[in-house]
């Protein structure tokens, strides 16, 4: 048997493998698909058992490993490249052992359809894994097959393989097991048709849904499209190939051939290089594609995660508008808040609705997630132990969630409970060296009173019952955020997050009132977003636009401690108003306005809620 590999194929394969790095690193940035799928992964003793207990732990497992390099872009790019390599060399292993003979760019085939799978970066099936586990048994088999003539004894190795890579690796068995059933059926003395090879092929997928098989996760039908083509794609692609080539193999010897001239030798072997390079092409530019909203949102996410306030703002730009749902709208407010320009930017944004998510508890956990930091940052500890909690039976050891109600017994002075957090994610991979510091502050400082955000948030922290007024609406599911924040507000009146989040809440109810009656708090409210640049007290932007508008409507001076108005905020005003007054229709006012003011509260008013980036 000759499975030398042709003269052209280190070449292919370094120009192939450095392709796929580039595009792994930069256009799908296995940060994000760390981020989206959080695979937590603990050294602590007994976290291994877990995943002793059910088929495909650990395969889960190893994938849990292996994917905390995903979060470094560098070395998530190069352990990803690498397990795409790995497959492309089991499978050129596989073919040329079964066809005793090299089959060129076969090896190709599914290291392009893992890569679009990489890039589902929901996805937290170990495909890789799996991948590699089939194939190496199905390598293991055939070459068994080769050597041993007792059928039987290769029905007794098939079950125990087939059992082997049914515990390890779950769903490698769909990947293992036509391939060793065919090879298994080609020993017997009577051929069988190659249709029968197809038909067991298709069979198995339909088994695996039916029986539910552990670790299956509706491989083959459900509503995913794009992951149902890449399991159909791996699968017929390693079955159908099974069979052609076992097909082939008895037809009898292939005749003999002359060798090819060198000129079209080298044609050949530039095709050969080409070809894989074009397929990766083409599947990268149609998974950026398809993908790109995933992406989008994953960065947003992943950003404010990090808060890394400016990449949330450069994030966000990417999005559609009908992407800007609570959630995302939320980390873009927050985003601006932390950089001291919600007063000034927010209507740069799309705000079709609530500046804050929803308070109340949900099954997704992005939102559980974000609802509790939402309530710590507020001073709402008692409301952030409890969505933490209600979290936990969604993330279970998430480290996330360890982190936050870490934070909240933090402020509350529970140490002890907070220990029990820290120490637990000192064994997690990438808490670890955050957890250690912070139970290191605690044994230098055990009340935390050198801690300026623990203190702030001590500051903040509510000190009376407002459960029913905030919690107990009739038909209502979630709190008052409104009530909310006013009691925060008369809490801590120096709540700077209370205070802008209110305030940006009246300004996109357009309630002049509400706008009106609340201002007088801004004499409580410091900080950057109120020192203008000559070092001055001054009122962000949009409050200025809001001000000039009600004094307008009312015919009364705006007179109010705190407040700030600047003469061109009204000489703005003047303007915007002669263009509404010189437009003969509602779309050439809005088309004469656009340039200047699309980003001003007077235009918000105007002309509601939309788009104007």
């Amino acid at each position: 048997m000759d499975i030398r590999r042709p003269p052209a194929a280190r070449v292919q394969d370094a120009a192939f493998l450095a392709a796929c790095l580039a595009y792994v690193w930069a256009g799908i940035d296995p940060r994000l698909i760390y981020h989206w799928q959080r695979p937590i992964f603990y050294t602590s003793p007994g976290f291994l058992d877990e995943f002793l207990r059910y088929p495909g732990g650990p395969a889960d497992y190893l994938y849990a490993l292996v994917a905390q390099a995903y979060a470094f872009a560098g070395w998530g790019a190069i352990v990803l490249t690498a397990q795409v390599a790995a497959v492309a060399a089991l499978t050129e292993v596989y073919f040329t052992t079964l066809a005793g003979g090299a089959l060129p760019l076969v090896r190709y085939v599914p290291a392009v359809l893992l890569l679009f799978d990489v890039s589902l970066y929901y996805n937290r099936t170990p495909m890789a894994p799996a991948l590699l586990l089939g194939l190496a048994l199905a390598i293991l088999f055939v070459r068994l097959s080769g050597r041993w003539s007792n059928w039987m004894a290769l029905g007794a190795a098939f079950a125990a393989m087939l059992l082997a890579a049914y515990y390890l690796a779950g769903m490698a068995i769909v990947f293992f097991a036509p391939a060793a059933a065919m090879v298994l059926i080609a020993r017997r003395p009577t051929r069988v048709p190659g249709i029968a090879c197809l038909l067991l092929a298709v069979a198995l997928p339909a088994a695996a849904e039916w029986l539910r098989l552990a670790s299956a996760r509706d491989w083959f039908t459900g509503a995913d499209v794009p992951r149902v083509v890449v399991w159909w794609g791996l699968y017929g692609f390693y079955a159908m190939g099974t069979a052609m080539v076992l097909r082939v193999r008895g037809a009898g010897p292939r005749p003999a051939h002359a060798s090819p001239r060198p000129r079209k030798w080298r044609l050949a072997a530039g095709l050969a290089t080409a070809l894989p390079l074009l397929g990766l092409a083409s599947v990268a530019a149609l998974s950026y594609h398809l993908n790109g909203r995933d992406r989008s949102l994953a960065a947003l996410d992943y950003q404010c995660s990090r808060e890394d306030w400016p990449a949330v703002i450069d994030a966000s730009r990417r999005l559609e508008t009908g992407d800007f749902n609570s959630l995302t709208r939320y980390e873009v407010n927050l985003a601006l808040y932390e950089m001291n320009r919600l007063g000034d930017d927010m209507f740069r944004f799309p705000q079709a609705g609530s500046l804050l998510p929803e308070l109340r508890t949900d099954r997704v956990l992005p939102h559980m997630l974000r609802i509790t930091d939402l309530c710590l940052r507020l001073g709402r500890l008692d409301d952030a132990e409890r969505f933490g909690s209600e979290a936990m039976v969604l993330g279970k050891s998430d480290p996330r969630l360890y982190r936050l109600m870490a934070g909240v017994n933090l402020v509350k002075g529970q140490t002890g409970v907070a220990r029990k957090f820290l120490t637990a994610l000192s064994y997690e991979v990438g808490s670890g060296a955050w957890a250690c510091q912070r139970l290191r502050d605690l044994d230098r400082d055990p009340e935390l009173n050198g801690d300026a955000d623990v203190q702030l948030l001590r500051h903040r922290m509510l000190r009376k019952d407002d459960v029913l007024p905030v919690w107990q609406r009739v038909g209502k599911p979630d709190g008052d955020m409104e009530r909310l924040l006013l009691d925060q507000l008369e809490q801590d009146p120096s709540n700077r997050m209370a205070f802008e989040f209110l305030m940006g809440s009246y300004l996109v109810a357009r309630d002049m009132g509400a706008i009106n009656a609340t201002m007088p708090r801004i004499k409580d409210i410091t900080g950057p977003a109120y020192i203008g640049p000559n070092g001055r007290r001054c009122t962000p932007r949009h409050f200025q636009e809001a001000m000039a508008m009600y004094a307008d409507a009312t015919g009364q001076p705006v007179n109010i401690d705190g407040l700030e108005m600047q003469p061109e905020t009204m000489a703005r005003l003047a303007v915007f108003k002669r263009i509404m007054a010189h437009s003969l229709t509602r779309e050439a006012a809005r088309e004469a306005a656009w340039s200047d003011f699309r980003y001003s509260y007077f235009f918000y008013v105007v002309f509601g809620p939309g788009d104007y980036r």
